[in-house]
């Protein structure tokens, strides 16, 4: 009897001594959240995000045997600064949260200030020179300048003498509009309006109306929805027939904008385009590969400095970043500043019959 239970004994020790070996076994976890307009009138890019987050990291444990485990929140926004504010609080008490990832610059600017206050790494993708402020912030877009001296030369070769602006009312643009004003002025453009679009705005044929009899050569229109739908059948509501420009390709969603020039970043390398594309399904649109990028990056430094049993500190995971320079980005080119503002190019394309078709300049 006693040897029986002498083997009892003996077989659970070693059943715990197992257990304690695949604990031991665990990899430690990094944990990413991002907040994204998973719903509403945002959802198209924010899945289109999502993908992008969920395919690099796919990717990544496809090509090694990663050291640490890495894992994805996501929680929905619906593009409001409440329901972030509360998801970023969300990832930080209960998830435990090692990063957050915003899109563009209205969120970024909020959350940069979130990520220093509770040391987060923070990586978005918006057009604004203030959201990688601080040391925990990157912002993986094209710089504000970079897009303002490349449309104002394009409108420039266009011949376009008279400008019109409708934008949409946000801190989104607080950067790029004085510099943008300024390269339209040193390319001898004249803005002969600026209408600001406000959120809650759902009637804009008064203000358009004002504006088309100013005769402007060109409309530069920077809106998303709902504005941008609304815009495009009040143009037809008007039989305005003009060329637009537009720093986004968030026009695709509504009707009227065949022809339209569409200013943005670089949708990456043709390879990664075809490999997003093969992988999920979509396009790739703004911030696809810039996203995409920016998981990898995460990922290529917890795997460069950690030694997978314990987490590497924060501040060590972001200043190897920084330092950087020889990162495999899906651009093709890597341009990281001492700000952590990682610049990417500026392209021009027209829309035709659906389809986005770069213009060579």
């Amino acid at each position: 009897m006693k040897k029986i239970l002498l083997s009892i004994c003996m077989l659970l020790a070693l059943t715990a001594c197992k257990d304690e070996n695949k604990v031991n076994e665990q990899k430690p976890v990094v944990k990413i959240g991002a907040s994204l307009p998973l719903t509403g009138n945002m959802a198209e890019t924010g899945q289109n995000l999502q993908q992008a987050m969920v395919l690099a990291l796919q990717d990544e444990q496809a090509k090694q045997n990663l050291k640490y485990d890495y894992q994805l929140y996501f929680e929905d926004d619906q593009y409001e600064v409440k329901k972030a504010v509360s998801n970023w609080n969300l990832f930080k008490s209960v998830r435990n949260i090692d990063a957050i990832f915003t899109l563009w610059g209205t969120m970024g600017r909020i959350a940069s200030d979130f990520a220093e206050k509770n040391q987060v790494i923070h990586m978005s993708c918006g057009l604004s020179s203030v959201v990688s402020n601080g040391f925990y912030n990157f912002n993986n877009a094209t710089k504000p300048i970079t897009h303002a001296e490349k449309i104002a030369a394009f409108y420039k070769n266009k011949g376009v003498k008279n400008l019109a602006l409708f934008y949409y009312n946000c801190a989104e643009f607080d950067d790029f509009l004085p510099l943008f004003r300024q390269k339209l002025s040193d390319n001898g453009i004249n803005i002969i309006s600026e209408t600001a679009v406000n959120p809650t705005d759902r009637d804009l044929k008064i203000a358009m109306a004002k504006v088309q009899q100013l005769n402007p050569d060109m409309l530069h229109v920077q809106l998303i929805p709902p504005q941008a739908g609304i815009f495009a059948k009040t143009l037809k509501e008007l039989n305005w027939n003009i060329e637009i420009g537009n720093l986004n390709d968030l026009l695709l969603t509504a009707e009227s904008f065949d022809g339209a020039y569409i200013f943005q970043d670089d949708a990456g390398t043709p390879q990664f385009v075809e490999h997003f594309k093969d992988a999920t399904g979509q396009r790739v649109i703004g911030c696809t590969a810039n996203f995409y990028d920016n998981v990898r990056l995460l990922i290529n430094a917890y795997e460069h400095i950690g030694d997978g049993k314990t987490l590497p500190k924060k501040e060590d995971v972001i200043t190897y970043i920084l330092n950087n320079k020889n990162f495999d980005s899906s651009f093709g080119q890597y341009d990281i500043d001492e700000n952590g503002h990682i610049n990417t190019p500026s392209t021009v394309k027209q829309l035709e019959n659906g389809q986005l078709k770069e213009i060579e300049e």
